[in-house]
């Protein structure tokens, strides 16, 4: 594959070469690219900002927010067909397979899965007009709210702010921080992480947590990562932190580790401690019967609507 410059119609065999080489017509990057490819933005008509070559051409709008508006205020026909190719957009540069689940798809600031229901009645549908599946596409279990308020959660001894339940133990788990005895126990684990925790985690403990879904993975166990905060509050926890995160790095390495051990773990945000503690028992008990789910996004529509 070559690269030819269209300022002067020199050609060259790698992409660096070419910005390298663009430097020799006193041009910045972003000029180039304006100059010669220029976008607009979706919702505004004004050319889009160029920041770095991928997001330039990968992205139709210079706000977050401004694609929701642009839903809103789009033909219903034209918005069905841009979620679609978001969609398989999304899919092929990801190199997926499946579709994405919810916290992928708020956390990369695409449409909700609630969006894709509104305009195709199902996620499922959806995904299969994108030529994918979802990764989690099981219904919520029947029994996941039911009252595990007294069963016996096993809370693992290296814990350093243990939740609080009506009946616990401390014992040393193989996977994570809770499980449940032998009577509930369904090879599913929880891990509970604070922000500062989820933060560590994704970056700086990356190579050691990984580790730890290998180990999950080998025990033919399942992990969930349960977050004490919610995804909305995100910002906030990282302004009231000693310190701060860049928090696209963060998001993005979560959904790198939700992409290699999709067979194994996905993330929660439950909202708080005391949800956190409400949360817990059900995914333990529900087992797994809630692998397959996307728990995040039916616990946040079960918040939202209480």
């Amino acid at each position: 594959m070559s690269f030819k410059c269209k300022e002067c119609g020199e050609e060259f065999g790698a992409q660096r070469g070419l910005h390298t080489h663009i430097k020799k017509h006193s041009m910045f990057l972003g000029d180039y690219y304006v100059k010669h490819y220029a976008r607009k933005n979706k919702l505004t008509g004004d050319l889009l900002p160029f920041k770095n070559y991928k997001d330039y051409f990968s992205k139709d709008f210079s706000q977050p927010h401004q694609l929701m508006e642009w839903v809103n205020k789009s033909p219903a026909q034209e918005v069905r067909e841009y979620l679609i190719e978001i969609l398989q957009k999304r899919v092929s540069n990801k190199d997926m397979g499946y579709g994405p689940t919810e916290l992928e798809l708020r956390s990369a600031g695409l449409p909700s899965i609630e969006v894709y229901k509104e305009y195709f009645g199902s996620y499922t549908y959806a995904c299969d007009k994108a030529g994918v599946m979802p990764l989690l596409g099981s219904q919520l279990p029947k029994e996941f709210f039911n009252d595990y308020s007294q069963t016996k959660i096993l809370i693992d001894t290296r814990e350093q702010q243990p939740l609080s339940f009506k009946n616990s133990e401390s014992f040393k788990l193989d996977v994570g921080d809770y499980g449940v005895t032998a009577k509930d126990y369904d090879y599913t684990y929880v891990d509970r992480k604070s922000f500062g925790d989820f933060c560590g985690t994704t970056t700086v403990g990356y190579s050691r947590f990984c580790k730890e879904l290998d180990r999950c993975r080998s025990l033919g166990a399942y992990l969930f990562v349960v977050m004490e905060f919610s995804f909305e509050g995100i910002d906030e926890c990282n302004y009231k932190s000693y310190k701060k995160y860049k928090l696209d790095y963060v998001l993005h390495n979560m959904r790198e580790i939700q992409k290699q051990y999709k067979d194994c773990c996905q993330f929660v945000f439950a909202g708080s401690r005391e949800l956190s503690e409400e949360l817990i028992p059900k995914l333990l008990v529900c087992g797994k019967k809630s692998w397959k789910t996307d728990i995040n996004y039916f616990w946040h529509k079960h918040l939202n609507e209480s």
